[in-house]
């Protein structure tokens, strides 16, 4: 792996993304929505995940997007994934990593907040395209626990959903999947060690 292109690089598990990937002395290009907002983001591209047009002319020449967009307003998943899936492969961009949301791991419990459930069941339509998607770019959805917390530490584990994990440890994980390749075209938990 040489390079990524990270959609939704302003938030939190953006740019914890970015960090580690100038960590591992990888390239990284940062694409987010309006970069006037972001002057802290060296070199940021404008660009959105939900745009074919617009993520096929950022993600060229890159052999992973990493997506951590992470929206409530946002009711439709479907098509905004069936975008970013036919940007990537007029991008030529193989690989498709993507974090997840933990209640799409289970069936969403009775009491969960009733405003919550159309973005939980947004996402569920997310990986519904995915499932259905035969296309050539491989895609893993990689899920973190409910608790993303700030701090040090880039340990984590692979299993059920656990352990509070950082932002630096998911962005750790991000960038071992991209390098390894271990997993394809299914969601997978991560946590902390705790």
């Amino acid at each position: 792996m040489t390079d990524v292109v990270v959609f939704g690089a302003g938030g939190r598990a953006g740019r914890a993304v970015l960090a580690e990937a100038r960590r591992r002395g990888l390239s990284a290009t940062a694409v987010v929505r309006d970069p006037a907002k972001y002057p802290d983001l060296e070199n940021a591209v404008a660009g959105d995940a939900t745009d074919a047009e617009l993520v096929a002319r950022v993600a060229k020449g890159h052999a992973t997007a990493i997506v951590t967009v992470y929206s409530a307003e946002q009711s439709e998943y479907a098509k905004a994934t069936g975008q970013l899936l036919e940007g990537l492969e007029r991008a030529q961009v193989g690989r498709l990593l993507l974090v997840g949301l933990a209640t799409t791991l289970g069936p969403v419990p009775d009491d969960f907040p009733a405003a919550w459930r159309p973005f939980v069941e947004g996402r569920g339509e997310e990986l519904a395209v995915l499932g259905r998607y035969a296309g050539p770019v491989d895609w893993v959805v990689l899920t973190p626990p409910m608790e993303l917390v700030e701090g040090p530490g880039t340990r984590y584990r692979t299993q059920a959903l656990g352990n509070p994990l950082t932002y630096a440890a998911l962005a750790a994980a991000l960038l071992d999947e991209a390098a390894e390749n271990r997993h394809h075209r299914r969601q997978i938990a991560i946590s902390g060690e705790g």
